[in-house]
Formats: C-alpha cells, structure tokens, sequence
C-alpha cells in the first residue's frame, strides 16, 4: 500500500546533474499536430530541474540551453 504524506524530506545529494534538451531556434526536432520537440524538450527539462532543486539538498543542476535557442553540439558540451 502506498501512503502519500505532505511531509517532505529533501534528499542530500552532492551531484551536478545536466540535462540536454537538445534543439532548439531553427532546429525544432519532430514535429506533429501542432508540437514541435524542441518546446516539450525544454518544458521538461526545466520541470525537471525545478523538481530536483525541490527535492534534494546539494544538487546542482544545469540545462545546456534554457532559452528557445539553436546551440551547436561544441556548444552544449562546454559549460
């Protein structure tokens, strides 16, 4: 049986946790129905990290792009 509490206990944690939501600016990644890859790619990382920072205590978390913005692949791997 799972029991939900709304007590919260942050999780300590000494990382650095990165997250790539790749495209972005003209590369929009697949597209369909009106959605593009690069908007739910960043909407989740963002997500993600907005939970992290939540949740644990010491993480550290960075995104390679946080804006609707085309970063080349040298560009995301040096930060």
């Amino acid at each position: 049986m799972h029991v939900t509490t709304n007590i919260r206990r942050k999780i300590d944690m000494s990382k650095l946790v990165v997250f790539d939501p790749g495209h972005g600016g003209h590369d929009y990644g697949a597209s369909g129905h009106g959605v593009v890859e690069k908007t739910i790619a960043l909407r989740a990382t963002k997500k993600a990290k907005e939970y992290l920072l939540a949740n644990y205590t010491g993480v550290r978390v960075a995104l390679t792009r946080s804006t609707d913005k085309y970063l080349t692949l040298g560009q995301r791997t040096s930060f």
